[in-house]
């Protein structure tokens, strides 16, 4: 931020602003693929599980080595997601960090 007119800030502004609603619709995209991968991760489990016979402790185990790959799946789904709901606390930090330039740089410009 170098050039700091009123222009290049609103500019400023006006970017963020966009990439924020482009990062809205990417968490809303992300969420509902989590959801999906948790759901298929779970009902996969469940039908290694009921399907396998022997003790409680040998099928939980078949059915986590039967779904380890759903599993990471959803976990890096679930990833993704916080990393998406990161970036956009980052960006709405760099939003108010502009809204505070804008009256401090009025106020200095008023006095010059």
């Amino acid at each position: 931020m170098s050039d700091l007119t009123p222009a290049y800030i609103m500019d400023t502004l006006t970017k963020i602003s966009g990439r924020i609603d482009e990062k809205t619709n990417e968490i809303a995209e992300l969420d509902a693929l989590a959801v999906r991968a948790r759901a298929d991760h779970k009902k996969g489990y469940a039908n290694h599980f009921l399907r396998c016979a022997g003790s409680m402790d040998i099928r939980r185990y078949t059915a986590e080595l039967e779904t380890a790959d759903t599993f990471l799946a959803s976990e890096l789904a679930d990833q993704q997601l916080r990393a998406a709901v990161g970036a956009i606390k980052a960006l709405r930090d760099s939003l108010e960090v502009c809204r505070s330039l804008s009256p401090l740089l009025r106020l200095e410009w008023g006095q010059a």
